[in-house]
């Protein structure tokens, strides 16, 4: 009996190498369908996250005062499923010095449906155009009159804009704001 299930097992074995290899074999390109970025035999790839083009540099000289503001445009990169590869989008931004010494840099691109939005710092214009009356300077989205208070992490305070805007992700050096980043979402 001993001698039996011994080559019982022997078969198993060697009948068990073919089905072993067959489903190896069909990893490799089931992973390839189910992410089209991944290198060969690279399965724990990061995802596929947006990255920068070039950092952008706001020297600290043109935002000497609060609520001092620069406009700016960043170039982000972005993995496609083509043949290109990739895609370049111009992000436009704004930077705006805080009266804590801190700086608020969002996205202009509003969260309600994509219009880019504008820097207003005077309360009176935006009571004009936007029926809203905030204390401060505050970034305002002409087309829908959605207005997002700088001050409050760029609140929603009045309109139909489901959230704030992006934010960018930044660090001061050598007398300059570097805008590295944009936090990741979609417009809605």
């Amino acid at each position: 009996m001993d001698i039996e299930t011994t080559r019982r097992n022997l078969l198993k074995g060697i009948l068990a190498i073919p089905v072993l290899g067959a489903l190896a074999a069909a990893v490799s390109p089931l992973m390839r369908f189910l992410k089209p970025t991944i290198k060969p035999l690279n399965y724990l790839q990061g995802g596929d996250l947006p990255r920068s083009a070039v950092p952008v540099e706001i020297d600290l000289s043109l935002m000497p005062k609060a609520f001092d503001a620069q406009a700016f445009t960043f170039t982000q990169i972005n993995k496609e499923y083509t043949a290109i590869g990739t895609q370049t989008k111009d992000i436009p931004g704004y930077a705006v010095r805080l009266p804590t010494g801190e700086f608020a840099v969002y996205s202009r691109i509003c969260p309600h449906l994509g219009c880019v939005f504008n820097y207003v710092p005077a309360p009176d214009d935006v009571a004009k155009g936007y029926n809203y009356r905030p204390d401060g300077p505050v970034f305002a989205c002409p087309c829908h009159l959605s207005v997002f208070d700088i001050q409050q992490e760029g609140k929603v305070v009045s309109g139909p804009a489901p959230r704030p805007p992006r934010k960018f992700v930044y660090t001061v050096e050598n007398n300059k704001l570097r805008i590295t980043d944009l936090e990741s979402g979609g417009v809605a």
